[in-house]
């Protein structure tokens, strides 16, 4: 029986190894190519943001840092609205999403005309 439960204990620990403690930032992990991730809560929108932001700004050669980030819901849509430095310049990104959409239905807004040549995600 104890075999059993500690075989069952390690097949578990990837799946505990995605979540962070208490006080810590969220990580954005991608998701694999044939797994459709839903974002339900705003919260959860937040480490897309920052990991979409983040990219276009690397793509480019620079190095984007101190990210922070307010959520919050209306209704059925969830927001984000965060603030990346770059270069010395405070930049707002503004994420949005359906709540229970898959994640390629999210939407970023980044106020940078530097990251408008790779275009923004959404209408």
């Amino acid at each position: 029986m104890n075999r059993i439960a500690l075989g069952l204990l390690l097949l578990s620990l990837p799946a505990f190894a995605q979540h962070t403690a208490p006080g810590q930032d969220a990580q954005y992990v991608p998701p694999h190519p044939h797994h459709h991730w839903t974002i339900d809560l705003a919260s959860a929108l937040v480490p897309w943001c920052r990991s979409e932001a983040e990219a276009r700004y690397v793509a480019l050669g620079m190095t984007p840092y101190q990210w922070r980030a307010r959520y919050h819901d209306k209704g059925n849509a969830l927001f984000v609205d965060g603030r990346l430095r770059v270069d010395g310049d405070d930049i707002d990104v503004r994420c949005r999403i359906a709540r229970g959409a898959r994640e390629e239905y999210a939407v970023i807004e980044i106020d940078d005309p530097r990251v408008q040549s790779l275009g923004q995600r959404g209408p």
